[in-house]
């Protein structure tokens, strides 16, 4: 019990905190990226933009994210993930409301900027890095675990397919503002930055000292008051790795692909002959077996090797775009295909990426 619970009868910490960020995966990621695409034809329809300046939009929140990391992450080490989340989860909110509110395209790339901004500090960003302190063994498990949230989020398409149907995209977009404030608030609170902080050290076991000294969860150990309990590499150190240099190039490229699929996916599927709807289940189905993949390949990848598991995931997604360019109504057979092939593959490059980075260069 002790491994898993870190106490005799009490869960580990961090699978609480992996837990909190599934939770604020599904809400975040789920309604600003994953979603996205419900929202194309019924803004189309209304201001008779293209596809492509739609998309700009969110190739612009991706651009920016991306431009943002060094600032967002030296913030989150600075002030502490759990304050950013809480900062993270608001700007998202207030960038709901602002895209609820667009009446032209500068209005709605303004309203994509304030919502990169908060997706980088309020969901993904600083639940991975306390994860990465939080976990060394079984760090492929608790990124898994945390991203079953994303899993889920693909379900999210699905219900806003049907918020909009009943009360319309303008609509559909403040529900979610007030959705995520009231939801991703508390899901932020249970973020902690180090286990050693907190009388635990990584994985579940006791830090000596602090094990006699009637320590209590929320109470600082004594034992590691004032010191840094982050390990590895420095940034300088880790710029002059090509390590860096080759993890950097590889997740670019399959963010590009990923944003290519996440935003156009839904059209795609609409134009060689589903409805929206059928789309959105498409969409929701896929999210369910991410659930399962996303902590499957977080487990295998513990047992197995995290860089291997990692590696494979590339081909898999590329076989599997493949088959989504011949998906139809009459060639759903393909559709099992794909879920295996890029399903694993998502899964993989999603959930072991940042755990690989910390494999490789330490949590500091």
């Amino acid at each position: 019990m002790r491994g898993e619970t870190g106490r005799e009868g009490r869960v580990f910490y961090g699978w609480y905190i992996a837990l909190a960020g599934a939770g604020s995966n599904f809400l975040v990621l789920g309604i600003t990226v994953f979603s996205f695409g419900v929202f194309i034809e019924p803004i189309r329809a209304e201001f008779g933009w293209s596809a492509r300046a739609i998309g700009i939009g969110f190739a612009l929140r991706s651009f920016e994210q991306g431009f943002l990391s060094p600032i967002t992450g030296y913030m989150i080490d600075r002030f502490g993930p759990r304050s950013m989340a809480i900062i993270g989860v608001s700007i998202v909110s207030v960038g709901l409301l602002m895209f609820s509110q667009i009446q032209n395209l500068w209005f709605y790339y303004l309203a994509s900027a304030i919502l990169s901004i908060g997706q980088s500090l309020g969901a993904f960003t600083p639940f991975s890095l306390a994860i990465m302190r939080w976990f060394s063994k079984k760090r492929g498990r608790a990124m898994g675990l945390m991203h079953t949230g994303n899993g889920m989020g693909y379900a999210a398409a699905l219900i806003l397919a049907a918020l909009i149907g009943a009360f319309g995209w303008r609509s559909t977009l403040i529900i979610s503002s007030i959705t995520v404030f009231i939801f991703g608030i508390p899901l932020a609170m249970v973020l902690r930055s180090s286990p050693e902080f907190y009388g635990y050290l990584p994985d579940g076991g006791r830090s000596g000292k602090a094990a006699h000294c009637g320590f209590r969860e929320g109470q600082k150990s004594p034992q590691w008051e004032g010191k840094d309990v982050n390990t590895g590499m420095s940034v300088e150190q880790a710029l002059r790795t090509p390590a860096f240099y080759l993890l950097a190039l590889s997740h670019a490229a399959g963010s590009v692909a990923q944003i290519t699929w996440i935003v156009f996916q839904i059209p795609h599927l609409q134009s060689v002959g589903f409805t929206s709807t059928s789309a959105a289940l498409f969409v929701a189905v896929y999210g369910g077996f991410q659930v399962v993949l996303r902590f499957g390949t977080g487990w295998l990848g513990d047992v197995i090797g995290r860089r291997r598991m990692y590696i494979t995931g590339y081909l898999l997604q590329a076989i599997g775009l493949w088959v989504f360019s011949m998906i139809s109504p009459s060639r759903l057979w393909l559709t099992l295909v794909y879920y295996l092939t890029f399903g694993i593959g998502h899964a993989s490059w999603v959930v072991l990426g940042q755990a690989v980075v910390a494999d490789y260069f330490g949590t500091k």
